[in-house]
């Protein structure tokens, strides 16, 4: 079939407001996924399809890769889709999966959602299509996948599924990057290192029904699987866990081959993506699913294996490119684990979640057992070993006092004595699969709302302050031109650059270097100084 895929991702009701500079790995899976399979493969952005890019009418099927929060886009997509070709089947999927029964009932343009995972579904929906079409599809024979019912009731066929790490690999993912973002040198392409996520704990909360079974304590790892009172495992606000099960890391053979074809087609800057990039390995260290965030600690030999040899590549050993990782828990950092991430990634960022100053919060509520302590200790170390931490904070969460907000804002002395870079204040939004979705979204008390002002307003300050630091000094950055004016992505990653006295639209897509010249909380201003490849 010809089958094309849309990196609809962050497009929230149509329009990117921020992180313009990131591919996720979802859309390139998808493709690879196709074109393993025999189909003839198109992969194009959101922007290029709406404007036009995709002629419906040419292709058999089109997958939207999207998240929960980019339902406005999907519709807008699907509507546009279908006015262009009637016949063209259209799917949705991606972490917008589990809000599928919204989806299907605010249009009648998308004909189906994936719930999940791609790999246990895609290979039997392309079949069916490429053998019945639309109209012979016997849909409950494809399992994880939402459509609607002659009366036009939403239905899901099965719960969703997940792929063991023999299926993830059995497909090898869509790398020809250069056909699809330009110029493709400047953006993060996220290449999967590991699915899932290790932290199966959950909230002990009476108005979840929690029964304090303590289940999901427990030492014997499959045992944390199971719920009384079906609480989704994982912390209260994050559904990774419920979406994607534990954490299953993918062999390094694997994952280099996938980088090997994304810098042979231009990417330089490559994020190694999972919930936790920590968690890699461990489960192969353990007897049964890894459920516990913590125990065993990080296994230090494979994260050396994965990194040594994804750095042996050329590129990363002549600079021209570079390796960074996102997210790690704080309890898996020690001093073996901070000086390999320093051995490789020196110089880039790296984020650890915190979300309240409150450790018994966020253990008892939000079913994280994480505190101030264990992320102060772990930034220190990472600064230590040359690499730049950022910290996450979260606020308007459920059951959060004054208490909790009060104990944040102390704690944020302790952030910036263990070398914290940036602080990032996120509003919590309820999503599909996750504890809190039922809880819905607190409204705030004077007081406690008081509290978060200032919260807010310290965040801002101490950022700012940070930012000033860079006055004066040069920034390695990629060039992007767009509306007008030119935009500096940090090589390592960074504040945003807003970059005067580049002549030529011409430059949009090389490296070059940057005098830091003025800053604000979310970016700065700078004069290129010199182009340094394109």
């Amino acid at each position: 079939m010809r089958v094309a895929v849309v990196d609809a991702l962050a497009r929230g009701r149509g329009v990117r407001y921020s992180t313009f500079d990131v591919v996720g790995a979802g859309p390139r899976v998808v493709a690879g996924i196709a074109e393993t399979l025999g189909h003839r493969v198109r992969l194009l952005t959101y922007e290029e399809a709406v404007s036009g890019g995709l002629d419906a009418s040419g292709v058999d099927a089109v997958f939207i890769s999207a998240m929960a929060t980019d339902m406005g886009a999907v519709v807008n997509l699907s509507r546009l889709l279908k006015n262009r070709g009637r016949d063209t089947v259209v799917v949705a999927g991606g972490p917008i999966g589990f809000s599928w029964r919204q989806l299907l009932s605010r249009t009648g343009d998308v004909d189906f959602v994936v719930v999940g995972e791609a790999e246990p579904v895609l290979p039997r929906l392309l079949d069916a299509l490429d053998r019945e079409g639309l109209e012979g599809l016997k849909t409950g024979e494809v399992p994880a996948l939402a459509y609607k019912t002659g009366s036009g009731e939403p239905v899901l066929a099965s719960p969703h599924l997940h792929a063991s790490v023999q299926e993830i690999t059995r497909f090898k993912h869509w790398s020809r990057v250069s056909l699809v973002y330009k110029p493709v040198g400047v953006y993060r392409y996220y290449v999967e290192v590991a699915r899932g996520c290790s932290n199966f704990y959950r909230p002990i909360l009476r108005e979840l029904g929690c029964v304090k079974c303590m289940l999901c304590r427990s030492e014997v790892l499959e045992a944390r699987f199971r719920c009384p009172a079906n609480i989704p495992p994982g912390c209260g606000f994050c559904n990774v866990p419920y979406m994607f099960g534990p954490a299953r890391s993918i062999p390094v053979d694997y994952i280099r081959e996938e980088v090997e074809g994304l810098v042979g087609d231009g990417a330089r800057r490559i994020v190694l993506s999972a919930p936790d990039f920590l968690d890699y390995g461990r489960d192969w260290v353990v007897k049964g699913p890894l459920t516990d965030p913590c125990n065993p600690p990080a296994n230090v030999d494979a994260l050396e294996a994965l990194l040594s040899s994804l750095s042996s590549l050329s590129v990363f050993e002549r600079g021209e490119g570079v390796l960074m990782v996102e997210n790690i828990k704080a309890c898996l950092v020690d001093e073996s684990v901070a000086r390999v991430l320093g051995r490789y990634l020196k110089g880039t960022t790296i984020h650890i979640g915190l979300e309240t100053g409150d450790f018994e919060y966020n253990r008892d509520v939000l079913g994280k057992p994480i505190g101030l302590e264990q992320v102060a200790r772990a930034s220190k170390l990472l600064r230590d070993a040359g690499l730049r931490p950022y910290v996450y904070l979260m606020y308007g969460l459920p059951l959060a006092s004054r208490k909790v907000y009060y104990k944040t804002l102390s704690g944020l002395k302790v952030l910036a004595e263990s070398g914290v870079e940036k602080i990032t204040l996120y509003k919590y939004i309820p999503l599909p699969g996750t504890a809190f979705e039922k809880l819905g979204t607190p409204v705030l008390s004077g007081e406690v709302s008081k509290v978060v002002g200032e919260l807010k307003k310290r965040i801002a300050e101490y950022n700012l302050n940070l930012k000033k630091q860079l006055l004066g000094r040069e920034l390695e950055v990629y060039l992007l031109y767009s509306g007008g004016r030119f935009y500096g992505y940090p090589v390592k990653h960074g504040p945003v650059v807003f970059v005067k006295g580049v002549k030529s639209r011409g430059f949009s897509g090389c490296r070059a270097v940057v005098r830091v010249v003025g800053v604000g909380e979310r970016y700065v201003t700078g004069l290129l100084e010199r182009i340094t490849a394109c």
